[in-house]
Parts: structure tokens; sequence; C-alpha cells
């Protein structure tokens, strides 16, 4: 459920990284985004499209050339206030390893809460919540580096939820994630979008970019194209184009309805195609009296 008001606005970003005296490499060109409370946004695009660099925008980690962040009414500008920013967006990495930095788990969730001096039973009771919400609770007094990737990146995402922001920034959070802990990361978010949070996902995975609420499409640091999954994966040459994929489910609808018009080719899960499949095969059996 979303809010008319943004919970992150971004307003005419450019941003250029800084090779060296005379020369910057322009990565972000005026773009300009919104993010509502309790929306799954996903951001896509070949590497090199300006994705990851606008996520790292969206928290503070980078500040805009030209150009203003807001993230509930606070210009990312103001460092004198970047820790309210980043309390209320949250950021997940490839890498767990990067985020992890206590030798047991609990104490890992711990670090961000005793940076901010909260009080002994506040801290257990998020400890406590944010491992449950995670499923970790059972790993709690684990050294970090003995659980596998998916079960670190769970740690990681429950330290942020500790924090209790209000939106969380997963980039390229499970691409070093093999198939089992990309599931567990999956289920992770679903549950806490169905519970409210606010997701944002850079991903190349487009399994998982089908179930968000809106896609936001980026090429040479510019939006150039969104909508919701179905509308932006029906574009499917200009993805080609983009060089950007699209759901097996969406391949596979649209190739039959080349060869069976009445076969929707607007479909983006699995789910979808079986029960087109299954409906045709009732309509079928129906007209020939079977």
């Amino acid at each position: 459920m979303t809010t008319n008001h943004p919970i992150i606005r971004v307003e005419n970003v450019s941003f250029s990284y800084k090779v060296n005296q005379d020369q910057q490499i322009p990565v972000l060109q005026n773009v300009s985004l919104d993010v509502f409370p309790g929306e799954y946004l996903a951001i896509i695009g070949h590497n090199g499209s300006g994705k990851s660099t606008l996520s790292k925008h969206l928290n503070g980690i980078l500040t805009p050339g030209t150009g203003d962040v807001y993230v509930n009414d606070i210009n990312t500008r103001d460092r004198e206030r970047i820790y309210e920013v980043r309390s209320q967006v949250g950021m997940v990495f490839q890498h767990p390893d990067n985020q992890i930095v206590a030798t047991i788990v609990e104490d890992d969730v711990a670090f961000g809460l005793e940076n901010i001096g909260i009080a002994a039973q506040e801290m257990k009771e998020r400890i406590d919540t944010s491992l449950e919400a995670v499923g970790m609770n059972a790993f709690r007094h684990r050294p970090p580096h003995h659980l596998s990737g998916g079960q670190k990146q769970r740690i990681a995402i429950a330290g942020i939820l500790a924090m209790r922001p209000r939106c969380i920034v997963l980039d390229e959070a499970t691409s070093m994630l093999d198939s089992n802990g990309r599931q567990d990361i999956l289920a992770v978010i679903r549950k806490l979008h169905k519970e409210g949070m606010t997701i944002v996902t850079v991903t190349h995975h487009m399994s998982e970019v089908a179930e968000a609420d809106r896609v936001v499409v980026m090429e040479a640091g510019q939006i150039v194209l969104q909508g919701t999954p179905r509308e932006v994966f029906a574009h499917q040459e200009r993805l080609q184009e983009l060089h950007l994929d699209v759901p097996d489910a969406s391949r596979i609808a649209a190739l039959v309805h080349q060869n069976w018009e009445s076969f929707s080719p607007n479909l983006i899960a699995n789910e979808e195609v079986v029960e087109e499949v299954q409906r045709h095969v009732i309509n079928q059996a129906e007209a020939s009296g079977t």
C-alpha cells in the first residue's frame, strides 16, 4: 500500500566519478525518481548503466554532483543529518562479508545499535525481532564466517532491520549467492514487503524483477523505461537493444503466441504460463466435447 508522499525524492541528479584532476566519468545524467512508502521498486540496466550508482545516492553514500536527493524530506547534502537519512534508508550490498564486523552473529546485529546508544533492554528486543524476521534466531551465537553466503546476507539484513528503517535498498544483494541462497533472501524480502517495508532492489535477475510493483530501466545514466513488470517486459525488443533479458515465462509466452494467437503474450511468471496452458487445454476439450 503506497501513499502519495514519497519517502525518497531524486530530483535532476547528475553525478560523475573523478578519475584525476582533469578527468571525470559521467555516470548519472539528470535523473529524477520518487520512491513511495510500501513500494517494491526494481532498478535494472546492464553493467555501466548507472543503476548501482543511483542506489548509492538513495541513502547518502554518494552525494549528487548536481541536483538533490531527499529522504523523508531531509536533503542528503546536509551531512549533519546524514545519520537520520541512513536510519531511514538502509543498504544491503553485493558482498555480505563487507557488512559483517563482529565475530558473533548477535554482536554483529547489535553493532549499529551500540553506535547510537540504544539502551540494553531495547537493544535485546531489536536484535531478537530482527533475527526472527530473517529466520536466523537459531544462529545468533554462531560465528558469521561459519555461515553460508545466503545466511550471511540474512544477517546483514537483520543488522539493517535493527535500525528500524522505512526502506531497504538491496544493491545486487543476491548476485553472489547460489540458487538456494537467492531464494532465502527473496523469501525474506517478500515477507518484509508484505509487512509494509519499502523495498528498492538493484538486480539482473529478471525473475526477481517480475515480483516488483514497479520497474525502472536505466541506460547511459538515464531512466529510459519504467512501469509495472508486465508493462516493461512487454517491450522485449527494446530490452534486447539494451542488452537486457526478460523472464523465461515472458519469452515462452511470446513464442507460443506467435504460433497460437489466442495464447496471451503478456505473461511474466511461470505459474501464469501453466495456467494459460491449462485454460487452452480445457477450452479445446470443451470445444471438442470431450
